[in-house]
């Protein structure tokens, strides 16, 4: 997600939580020699939008018979208008009695692939993973039998019977590059009719530890799974047997309904004043979905007031600003991971290094230098919807990104200049609602400090943001999705009960309020301290407008005139007719033709035949009046002064 004066946010909708959290769907009965394929249906919210493609073989081996696996999965959809695609090929090689020997992965889910080669040993595995021509290899050590798909297909078939039976099993994810405790448990025995055909199934609760997320899956007699469903960001995630062409006609793409992009946002119950600087946030999070559970919050800026099954209510204070602190930053064993270079964050990559240190330059202080680096990055970043996932080394070449693509290369650029640095999953507050974000945290002294070069506030970023867990990326793109992303993303409901604003004063927001109200020609909201008084002809319109549309109040008149009050964020370090200028520029008006005073506050306006526009700069928000429509200048002084801000009036 992002957010200046000149972007448009996005939504990082966490679409790839659903390929993070199950077992490959086929696997192989050792007897079946010739290769055999599946191919599976991939729907959210029964809508079709991608394929798996299962082939199993088997090859003789000195030591004994190694069974093959590759699994094929693609997910096409189009995003607010863009087109995302993601891609993971996975290949699986094991014993005949189903001990995981081998794991080779690929993951495309932007213009270049990360590609992983995990290769287990006793007690250890090897990764080697390759991005953006840069090689990384690292070592984790396991204890017990790991198996592969096989070896869970036949430790199900020996122990699920009957509803209530369980087994457990040790297994490796590959996307979450993680070991992993999974378990299964019969629910019922149930019929499934797929393809014309009645197929008898076990019905199972199926549990991965490492993701944190429950599923169901319908295992057919030797124990495949025909049928998988698991909640998503967008509802319900479901992967189902399916004939070829089924399968593949899915991947050609479809358009999620706002409806469903509606599910991973949460409008928000009032719009707190100058969001940006908020020192202090309390919130309560209703769960809709209670039996995912809460997740351990582990920031020291986040306090847990209180919690059951359903609710949660949370206290969000800003950090204090660091004090002065040197770098570059002595690698040791507790920062190692968060200065070292990985797959995703490539701060060893010399053009990154060389740009880091030269827009630094001689500054001194590690937390001065870090607001530098975020400054550059949300002034040469472009937002694009298509990129779900990349490298640093990509994102520093292309400049384009959605909010994760910032938060990584910010982190990549401050590790490069020796700053421990990891990139922080959560939900942050803008224009009415909250919203699934990614931001970057460093570390000085012993405090991790969060910036944030999409969403930018002066100096560290604001308390209108939770989170939920940081990552490193040393482990693989799968810590981002894993754990709390799969308990709360599009599961919880947010409101506000308490703020507080730079002054410190906190403001308690009553349990029935709400965030605006109409009253004849009056429209009210007391929380950003804004009336406007309409023409008696014209009527109010786009009164419960959200992220994309930064709409506070629109205005319909007779011949089709239309008004619109605007609220945008603004970066803290551009001059106020720069501000103006590429705002008005964005609008497609004339230049800029008049700069005065509007009680106090900057004002700048342009104005054309059919259009014109004021913009009131207020800090760390600016408001824009736009009038379309028949002599639009007069319309606009017309509607103007009938606008009040913060007890200022025209």
């Amino acid at each position: 997600m992002m957010l200046t004066i000149n972007k448009k946010i996005p939504l990082y909708s966490l679409l790839l939580s659903i390929l993070f959290a199950s077992f490959a769907l086929s696997s192989l009965n050792s007897a079946s020699l010739p290769p055999s394929e599946k191919w599976y249906l991939i729907m959210i919210a029964d809508q079709p939008v991608g394929y798996i493609h299962d082939v199993s073989s088997a090859k003789s081996a000195p030591g004994g018979e190694i069974l093959l696996t590759s699994s094929d999965m693609k997910m096409v959809l189009n995003r607010l208008g863009s087109k995302v695609e993601m891609r993971f090929v996975t290949g699986y090689e094991e014993t005949a009695t189903g001990l995981l020997k081998k794991i080779s992965y690929e993951m495309h889910a932007s213009l270049m692939a990360t590609k992983t080669e995990a290769v287990v040993k006793d007690k250890t595995i090897e990764f080697r993973s390759e991005s953006g021509g840069q090689v990384y290899t690292r070592t984790i050590s396991y204890s017990g039998a790991l198996l592969g798909q096989e070896g869970i297909r036949l430790v199900s078939r020996q122990n699920l019977k009957k509803p209530g039976d369980t087994v457990k099993f040790l297994s490796f994810m590959p996307e979450l590059e993680a070991v992993s405790m999974g378990s299964r448990k019969v629910l019922a025995a149930e019929t499934l009719r797929l393809d014309g055909k009645d197929i008898p199934t076990l019905k199972v609760e199926e549990l991965v530890e490492a993701a944190a997320v429950k599923s169901t899956a319908w295992l057919n007699a030797d124990c495949e799974v025909v049928k998988q469903e698991m909640p998503t960001p967008f509802g319900l995630g479901v992967f189902v047997l399916a004939d070829k062409a089924g399968a593949l006609q899915a991947a050609a793409g479809t358009e999620l309904s706002a409806e469903l992009f509606e599910r991973s946002i949460i409008r928000s119950n009032i719009r707190p004043p100058k969001a940006r600087t908020l020192e202090y946030l309390k919130v309560r999070l209703t769960h809709k979905n209670p039996e995912l559970g809460w997740p351990e919050i582990k920031s020291p800026y986040q306090t847990v007031l209180a919690k059951d099954r359903e609710t949660l209510v949370l206290e969000i204070n800003r950090p204090p600003l660091p004090k002065p602190a040197a770098f570059p930053v002595p690698i040791n064993e507790k920062n190692r991971e968060f200065l070292s270079a990985n797959a995703y964050i490539q701060s060893d990559e010399p053009r990154i290094q060389a740009l880091a240190h030269n827009v630094i330059g001689d500054e001194k202080d590690a937390f001065k230098a870090a607001l530098k680096l975020e400054r550059w990055v949300s002034e040469n970043m472009t937002f694009d919807l298509g990129i779900a996932l990349a490298p640093s080394s990509e994102i520093f070449q292309n400049r384009r990104g959605t909010c994760l693509g910032y938060a990584t290369l910010l982190a990549t650029m401050v590790r490069a200049a020796g700053i421990p640095s990891r990139v922080v999953m959560g939900y942050v507050y803008a224009l009415g609602m909250f919203g699934g974000h990614a931001w970057t945290e460093i570390l000085i002294g012993d405090a991790w400090i969060p910036i944030d070069a999409a969403i930018v506030a002066p100096d560290e970023a604001d308390a209108a943001r939770l989170y939920f867990n940081a990552v490193s990326l040393y482990g693989g793109a799968g810590s981002l999705s894993g754990g709390a992303g799969q308990q709360l993303f599009g599961q919880v409901d947010i409101k506000i009960l308490e703020y507080a604003g730079d002054g410190g004063k906190r403001v308690v927001v009553p349990e029935d309020a709400v965030s605006y109200r109409v009253t004849g020609d009056t429209y009210e909201n007391p929380w950003l301290g804004l009336t406007l008084k309409k023409p008696a002809d014209f009527k109010f319109t786009k009164l419960d407008a959200v992220w994309p549309d930064p709409a506070l109040v629109a205005l319909e008149g007779p011949d089709g005139a239309k008004i619109e009050i605007q609220q945008f964020y603004l970066s803290p370090w551009k001059e106020f007719d720069r501000t103006a200028g590429e705002i008005i520029g964005k609008l497609k008006i004339a230049a800029m033709t008049e700069i005065s005073k509007w009680n106090g506050l900057p004002m700048f306006s342009a104005a054309g035949q059919a259009k014109a526009a004021m913009v009131i700069i207020d800090k760390p928000e600016a408001w824009i009046l736009v009038a379309e429509g028949k002599d639009a200048p007069k319309l606009l002084d017309l509607v103007a002064a009938g606008l009040k801000i913060r007890g200022r009036t025209t």
